[in-house]
């Protein structure tokens, strides 16, 4: 079983799914009361109306305005039980879904993307991310297998290790930076990891342990920050040690990377899940640990609020700068 499973489990039995009213953010956002408290909410998009899409782990696509729900599962589209593991919004407000193959809803009708019939490397779907000319980037990967596709509207190109610069097959995580330059976090295996990033022309560059500095357990997931620099967050799940003091979330401007220290770091076990960089500039993570399942970073200062949730799995920001966060007992908004 892997760690994070465990650790995931157990905190669905002990953790609590009660809110504490007088719990606020540093930037003094409280926390409104829990929804959709019978979901497990695994991710979260806005489209270009602010209605949010949030991926289930085992309970399909839900269209949530706020104030009511709609639910698309197997009994009323093509979506099957398989987990939602990403979602993201195009121009065209055309909803994408990474689940076990990558899934568009136009508004009125869901289309299934095979792998067997477009010729992708793999079905399942791990992350999605639009650039600004509207193309679709997606992970069709596993350990040492598949790589990323994009997709123009038209046709679709898949990046391997075998057709192209890509380092690695297992594409962990894709975010588009603010010049447009798509970026990814590869887990090739252990300590075997590696950022590309994709210019427009489709050449790569590449980043491992040299021009990082370090060299990173395993990936988590990756954003781009106000400062157009790359956050990661290293995954420590698959690790059997529990070992204080490693490093947990670093920075990197495409020549160096610079670690983001979390206090107590010696006495600390620290198991870093999520990331999520703010409009404001805050980071926002969660965590897998005793007493911290939250963390914001403001760039100087750590603050760890508590929120009242067991996991959070999602974080997303509305365009009216509230902060949603998916956990596993339902849907949190600091407003």
């Amino acid at each position: 079983m892997r760690f994070s499973t465990l650790i995931f489990a157990l905190l669905l039995l002990f953790g609590s799914c009660k809110k504490d009213s007088d719990d606020v953010a540093p930037d003094g956002r409280r926390l409104s009361d829990i929804t959709l408290k019978e979901y497990f909410i695994t991710s979260i998009a806005f489209d270009n109306n602010g209605i949010a899409w949030l991926g289930t782990s085992k309970n399909g696509l839900i269209q949530y305005d706020g104030k009511s729900a709609r639910i698309f599962d197997s009994s009323n589209s093509i979506l099957t039980a398989a987990g939602i593991m990403a979602v993201a919004v195009d121009k065209a407000n055309n909803i994408w879904i990474g689940s076990d193959d990558l899934i568009k809803y136009d508004g009125s009708k869901f289309t299934r993307y095979e792998a067997s019939q477009f010729g992708f490397p793999k079905n399942a779907v791990r992350s999605i991310a639009v650039d600004a000319d509207d193309n679709i980037w997606f992970s069709c990967s596993s350990y040492q297998s598949g790589g990323l596709v994009k997709y123009d509207g038209t046709a679709f190109k898949t990046f391997t290790p075998a057709n192209s610069k890509l380092p690695g097959n297992m594409v962990q995580s894709i975010v588009i930076d603010q010049s447009n330059h798509v970026w990814v976090a590869i887990n090739d295996g252990v300590n075997e990891v590696s950022l590309a990033k994709i210019n427009p022309d489709n050449s790569i560059s590449v980043a491992g342990s040299r021009e990082l500095g370090f060299k990173p357990y395993y990936f988590g997931n990756i954003v781009v920050n106000n400062s157009n620099e790359l956050v990661a967050s290293i995954d420590y799940s698959l690790s059997s040690l529990m070992a204080a003091g490693r490093p947990q979330i670093f920075k990197f401007n495409g020549s160096k990377a610079q670690i983001l220290n979390l206090p107590n770091e010696k006495n600390v076990y620290y198991f870093t899940h999520r990331i999520f960089s703010a409009k404001n500039g805050n980071l926002w993570v969660s965590f897998f640990a005793a007493d911290k399942k939250c963390g914001i970073f403001n760039g100087k200062d750590w603050t760890f609020p508590k929120l009242g949730t067991s996991g959070i799995f999602a974080f997303a920001e509305s365009p009216d700068g509230e902060m949603w966060l998916g956990t596993g007992e339902g849907l949190y908004i600091l407003k």
